[in-house]
């Protein structure tokens, strides 16, 4: 309640300083609030007024297909979409509007692939599209083996230590031990700064900046949809 009064103060003496009206209002669009309602809480001081949502979303819009743009041009995108569905319900029920209003759309991500992955990294795609099964140009011959999901286990090979256990076993013999010092009784808190685990390839957690695609009248249940899908990317 505070920041609602405050924030109302501080429009009423600069009407620049909106941003808790700003951010409201989106928030009201996109929940599909009612227009009259919108224009009373404009009214009120609680949000900005409709001309000012709808210029603040197409600003946003604008400042995405940007991003969206310079991240592709980049060629180490990676884009994740799914289905989502949207009940349009209708304010006038008549015989004519009494079809199914569920509408079945499409929604995607986009994002920079991270820990310093570059364009050589992805040249393999080329020669497994090449080999490929599913590429109907490829000459039988060239087709590659397939493998199932033992032969990743041979990829990087796990010999035992010196006391006969494997990385498996080694980490679930660190996570007992963790939690028997973590959530055991007090005298195993004591050996908390003799506890170590050898790490072997660590990952760093970095940010990953998302940037969502404008949703589309698109299926992708079917396969002609994901067609569709990957040619609207």
């Amino acid at each position: 309640k505070k920041v609602v009064i405050f924030s109302i103060i501080m429009q009423t003496a600069n009407q620049k300083s909106n941003m808790f009206q700003s951010i409201f209002g989106i928030f009201l669009q996109s929940k599909h609030a009612p227009q009259k309602v919108i224009e009373t809480l404009s009214q009120m001081g609680i949000c900005v007024s409709i001309d000012s949502i709808n210029t603040a979303i197409l600003s946003l819009s604008k400042e995405a297909h940007c991003g969206i743009a310079a991240l592709g041009r980049t060629l180490l995108t990676s884009y994740a979409y799914d289905n989502f569905d949207v009940d349009l319900k209708s304010t006038v029920h008549t015989v004519k509007k009494s079809e199914d209003m569920l509408k079945h759309l499409t929604t995607g991500l986009l994002f920079l692939l991270q820990h310093g992955i570059t364009l050589d990294n992805l040249h393999c795609s080329k020669a497994l599209w090449e080999r490929s099964l599913l590429n109907p140009e490829v000459d039988s011959m060239d087709v590659t083996t397939k493998k199932g999901w033992k032969d990743l286990l041979t990829l990087h090979p796990d010999p035992l230590n010196e006391a006969g256990l494997s990385r498996q076993d080694c980490f679930n013999s660190w996570k007992i031990l963790s939690d028997l010092i973590e959530y055991g009784p007090t005298y195993f808190h004591q050996f908390k700064d003799y506890l170590h685990l050898e790490s072997v390839e660590m990952i760093p957690a970095t940010k990953t900046k998302i940037l969502a695609s404008q949703a589309m009248d698109i299926s992708n249940s079917m396969v002609s949809g994901n067609i569709t899908q990957y040619l609207s990317y």
